[in-house]
């Protein structure tokens, strides 16, 4: 039935956008509308996907679908001068919409874009009493989420997502959307008594866990000036909210945690991710190492 289901949700689409369009014919669609569609998929993209495309269809939303070209887009993800991991997660979103676009019937350029190359080898951390200034340091509004963070290894958007239903038998089930696909991965993390403490008394099954002190949903932007006054007033520089991340996996490798076992709690299918902490733990290689002593030994 996923076929015939996928090609209804397609038809019942075209026919609510028919009336926007120069014409009966998916060749008519605008960018704007193809946007439109993926954003209110049944399945619908996070918050940085969803700013992504709102800008891209502001700058190129009149513009028929099947004009699209190379160009069009990497001027717009380069004009702004944004960093190579910036450009990349732009051109993904960019790529998903459109992939989209194509599984629901509609013409779509087939577009070669090609992304910069990215070092993902940045590994900032701090040490047990730098993150526990800086904790002390936070305004109330934000202590709990990154004691959370820096005791989860969640992603701000897994934070921020993270429901009531999703906290179970003191464990968090932590989700990302990956790929074009929109599939989300879970992995349950277990709760330590500091993150326990920071989640506070369990709350409706559906509400948010973290709200803002107005009972909304909590963004990057309403976070990261909290985030930001409180690495200033502590000294802290080049530090920023997924660098907690980094150091949730660092203190667990130092204290004899398997790349394995990280790799898991922080989501990676693969230990490349992770290798980055490796250098955490000399005494394991130097162990390793040794057991050639004890064999010749005998």
């Amino acid at each position: 039935m996923k076929p015939y289901a996928q090609e209804t949700l397609s038809r019942i689409l075209r026919d609510a956008l028919d009336g926007k369009m120069d014409t009966g014919t998916t060749s008519s669609v605008t960018i704007d509308h193809a946007v439109d569609m993926y954003l209110k998929r049944p399945n619908p993209a996070g918050q940085t996907d969803q700013g992504v495309l709102r800008r891209f269809a502001d700058r190129n939303g009149s513009m028929k679908l099947t004009s699209l070209g190379v160009a069009d887009v990497m001027v717009y993800v380069n004009e702004r001068g944004n960093k190579a991991s910036t450009v990349c997660r732009e051109i993904n979103s960019i790529k998903a919409m459109l992939e989209h676009s194509r599984d629901m019937g509609l013409d779509v350029p087939t577009l070669r874009l090609k992304k910069p190359k990215v070092d993902d080898a940045r590994c900032r951390w701090l040490t047990e009493s730098e993150r526990n200034a800086l904790i002390l340091a936070s305004e109330p509004e934000i202590a709990d989420m990154l004691t959370f963070l820096f005791y989860t290894g969640a992603r701000l958007g897994e934070m921020f997502n993270l429901v009531w239903k999703g906290v179970v038998d003191n464990k968090a089930m932590l989700g990302t959307r990956k790929g074009a696909s929109g599939k989300t991965r879970i992995r349950a993390v277990p709760l330590t008594a500091e993150s326990l403490a920071a989640i506070g008394p369990r709350g409706v099954p559906n509400k948010t866990v973290f709200t803002t002190a107005s009972d909304m949903m909590w963004t990057k932007d309403k976070f990261y000036p909290f985030f930001y006054r409180a690495t200033d007033s502590v000294g802290i520089e080049d530090f920023r909210p997924h660098d907690c991340r980094h150091t949730f996996a660092s203190h667990l490798v130092q204290k004899g945690a398997s790349l394995r076992a990280v790799a898991d709690l922080l989501g990676h299918s693969s230990l490349s991710m992770v290798m980055r902490y490796s250098h955490f733990a000399p005494s394991h290689l130097e162990d390793t190492v040794g057991l050639l002593g004890v064999s010749g030994a005998k």
